[in-house]
């Protein structure tokens, strides 16, 4: 039995969890908790997720400040229901304040904040570049390398973004779209669609927006951001990691090891708890739907450990597929025979 646990647990924390509601009122961006220090002492991923809400009829803004940089703006509009957010970005070692701000577009009404957790992950095979203040174009390569069950093959790459036009509303810009103080993105010169996008249209300057794709490994890969403002600020994190899932098909591996062998995976939530799934085979000419395309499917939420003994296949000729945004793979292994 060869088994690698991709999901360092070693690595793996909980900085923040706090459930105690706080709240503001009025227009004025103001300090709804600062949640104090966190310290990394090394390089990793940080997740975060928080609940909003406002009255109903009325919109609220929160932003989230970790370190020097904004992270996110949540945005909760005409609900007195919570909204839950999330949001995870690449951030060097270091000590980093942790602070939400929030507003309404109403004197005379508040803004409420609950839930807020905060905490690191790391997965091997994962390079990024901290979250900043973008500058240049960023290019980020995840080595090629034999895992237990292959050498790797795709990797999700993943862009969060927080852009602020002084005086002014910031816009993430889709594929076709031209909005004022708009902000793009290409990956390796082809223009992308955000996978998610928060336009604070109440709140003036503020929007967040994150980004999945699917790139090869062994090769680099560029983000770059284009500005219809010059003076729009963009804070920006990339990270690319064969293990994290999105919304699109990741093969994060060619399987190579011989017939007859069992392949075990473990699908966990990392920011959310989606239903994720899990596919052996490969899309036929003429699709008929995954079960007549693919050998082994599993899917759920919470966590999916799926297993498939590749008895009749040539494991090289099969792909092993998985997705769900806000899930990550947390285990592979084989079984030799």
């Amino acid at each position: 039995m060869l088994t690698e646990q991709v999901r360092v647990l070693a690595d793996e924390s909980s900085l923040i969890d706090v459930a105690t509601e706080y709240s503001v009122m009025g227009t004025a961006w103001q300090t709804l908790h600062d949640y104090g220090n966190v310290t990394l002492s090394k390089a990793a991923l940080i997740v975060l997720s928080f609940q909003d809400r406002v009255g109903t009829g009325y919109t609220g803004s929160i932003r989230i400040k970790i370190g020097g940089t904004y992270f996110i703006v949540g945005v909760t509009t005409t609900s007195d229901a919570y909204e839950t957010f999330t949001v995870i970005g690449y951030f060097a070692a270091g000590t980093y304040d942790v602070l939400a701000r929030g507003r309404n577009n109403d004197a005379a009404h508040s803004t409420f904040i609950k839930n807020f957790k905060l905490g690191i992950v790391n997965f091997s095979d994962e390079v990024g570049q901290t979250m900043t203040t973008y500058a240049s174009a960023i290019s980020k390569t995840v080595a090629s390398r034999e895992t237990c069950a292959g050498a790797l093959k795709q990797a999700a790459i993943v862009v969060t973004c927080f852009a602020q036009t002084p005086a002014g509303q910031a816009n993430f810009e889709n594929v076709g779209e031209t909005l004022t103080n708009g902000v793009s993105m290409t990956v390796d010169s082809v223009q992308v669609s955000w996978t998610r996008r928060y336009q604070d249209t109440v709140s003036i300057q503020s929007a967040s927006a994150i980004y999945y794709g699917v790139v090869t490994v062994g090769s680099a890969h560029t983000v770059a951001i284009s500005k219809r403002n010059a003076n729009t600020v963009v804070y920006i994190s990339v990270y690319l990691c064969p293990w994290i899932l999105g919304p699109s098909d990741l093969e994060p591996v060619t399987m190579n090891f011989p017939p007859a062998s069992t392949l075990y995976v473990t699908l966990e939530p990392l920011d959310l708890n989606p239903t994720k799934n899990l596919k052996i085979g490969k899309k036929r000419s003429v699709s008929f739907g995954d079960a007549m395309d693919y050998y082994y499917t599993a899917t759920g939420t919470n966590i999916v450990a799926g297993s498939y003994t590749l008895e009749p296949l040539e494991p090289g000729d099969n792909f092993l597929i998985a997705n769900g945004t806000g899930g990550c793979i947390s285990i592979i292994a084989v079984d030799l025979r």
